[in-house]
């Protein structure tokens, strides 16, 4: 039996150089707390990972007490990209990977392109009419609040 496969996108134009937003976008200890902020309890590598390790796993519980497990499966230093995959389930999904990316703006010295791009499989008991959308809207989120964060940044300095 083919199981369906969904997709969701966002991307942000970051007011903020590519080199700056790498080094807080490729390690997942800095990743969390600016995309999770408040809403996540505990957040770390696991099974002896690190952000100089691929692949690595790690966990986070959010407030809401639900965690998760994923593990960074894939980076590039060149292409200034981290990929993540889901162990087990969260949100309804399973089957999760997704990659940040970031790209240099030529035409706008110190500002940097983010895309995240997700893939999922609908965990079974769950609607795909809830799931997919309320993943967009996930997407969506994270993708505003990483603007968000390095704007403030950017208004602080």
């Amino acid at each position: 039996m083919i199981e369906a496969r969904y997709h969701v996108y966002d991307s942000a134009v970051l007011d903020a150089p590519i080199e700056e937003v790498w080094q807080e976008i490729r390690d997942v200890t800095k990743l969390i707390p600016i995309v999770f902020g408040d809403s996540v309890k505990e957040y770390g590598y696991v099974d002896g990972g690190s952000a100089e390790k691929v692949p690595s796993r790690f966990a986070f519980t959010l407030a809401s007490g639900e965690r998760s497990v994923e593990e960074v499966v894939a980076r590039s230093e060149t292409e200034r990209s981290v990929t993540y995959r889901l162990h087990g389930q969260i949100f309804g999904i399973e089957g999760y990977t997704g990659t940040y990316r970031l790209r240099r703006i030529t035409t706008e010295p110190g500002k940097t392109f983010l895309e995240f791009p997700r893939e999922f499989g609908v965990a079974a008991g769950n609607d795909p009419a809830q799931v997919v959308p309320s993943l967009a809207a996930l997407t969506a989120k994270e993708v505003a609040t990483i603007k968000a964060y390095f704007a403030k940044r950017r208004r602080a300095a």
